[in-house]
């Protein structure tokens, strides 16, 4: 990190070493699925365990992407690239993508794109519209080609094309290819070298998911949340953006994440009674973030259908005496 992953004994910010010690041999025993556990408290790392990888190897960490496209988006308005969140989303892309073909689509923003409410289809529990958008030639294209399902700002529906629509409204707005407004703005201020990022057949690199980081990286990310989008004393990401993706916005898919409250690309929700921001992706990627605590938790596991292993961030914040 800046300050290079300084370490810390876990007494030394009030935690028990015993319980993170338990925790960690249970996973090694009982959780075979899950690949790393990384905390730190105070900007300090207590425990840092990996489980059949190497430290630096990069796991693809699924829809956590989603929640760095709402940081890319934030540094975005900061820039002036986008006006306000209520700017209709369609008035942002290219002219060569064509008109969409439900006219719902011209009432669809931004906002609704991030917090899941623009009445896109979700691929969830459909698996051949989910394949069908992920074949397609041009996904944005195809997304935009759906009719939606509700009126935009109605119901909250998980959507991967959303959020693909999302970002060649970056893209586009910036002037930018994703990946490089990323690399810019939040990966080479954070120390992080430029990740393996899929790309669709147009080239565009998936704002949904499939971004390749280094779990070490993502703690980065998560220390840049629990510092309120400060980074080695610079502002990375305004601090009021901070404060809107992580405050609940609309009420999120309980039956997918467990995760009550959605915000910007971020969930929301209490533990313990402790305030709880989590970017998650398929397969057990989580960066969970306890701000009052100054407590980062980053977990990875294989990107396959095995039990959901979130429960055990309860057990390190057991492991933390407030």
């Amino acid at each position: 990190m800046a300050h290079e992953h300084l370490a810390a004994p876990p007494e030394a910010v009030n935690a028990d070493a015993r319980r993170l010690d338990a925790l960690n041999d249970h996973v090694a025993t009982a959780w075979p699925d899950v690949t790393s556990v990384l905390v730190a408290r105070h900007g300090r790392v207590v425990t840092e365990r990996y489980f059949g990888i190497t430290p630096g190897a990069a796991q693809d960490v699924q829809s956590v992407t989603k929640s760095a496209v709402s940081l890319l988006v934030g540094a975005a308005l900061d820039r002036g690239h986008f006006r306000h969140l209520d700017q209709p989303v369609l008035s942002l892309l290219p002219p060569e993508l064509g008109a969409a073909e439900d006219a719902r689509w011209h009432d669809v923003t931004l906002r609704h794109l991030l917090t899941m409410t623009g009445g896109v289809p979700s691929e969830l529990g459909d698996p051949a519209y989910d394949e069908a958008f992920m074949a397609s030639d041009d996904p944005v294209r195809f997304t935009l080609a759906q009719p939606l399902v509700c009126a935009p700002g109605q119901a909250f529906h998980y959507s991967n094309g959303g959020v693909h629509v999302l970002g060649a409204a970056l893209t586009h707005a910036t002037g930018r290819d994703l990946a490089a407004f990323a690399q810019d703005t939040l990966f080479t201020p954070l120390g992080i070298a430029a990740p393996v990022w899929p790309r669709d057949a147009q080239g565009r690199p998936l704002a949904y998911g499939g971004l390749l980081l280094p779990p070490r990286d993502l703690l980065r990310v998560g220390l840049l949340m629990a510092n309120r989008g400060v980074w080695a004393g610079t502002q990375l990401i305004p601090r009021a953006w901070i404060d809107g993706a992580t405050r609940p916005h609309v009420e999120g898919a309980r039956w997918m994440e467990c995760l009550p409250g959605y915000g910007w690309l971020w969930w929301s929700a209490r533990e313990h009674g402790a305030e709880a921001w989590y970017a998650t992706g398929y397969g057990g990627q989580y960066v969970a973030v306890f701000p009052a605590l100054e407590l980062v938790v980053v977990m990875t596991g294989r990107v396959t259908a095995h039990p959901n292993h979130r429960h055990l961030i309860a057990h390190v914040l057991e492991a933390f005496k407030r």
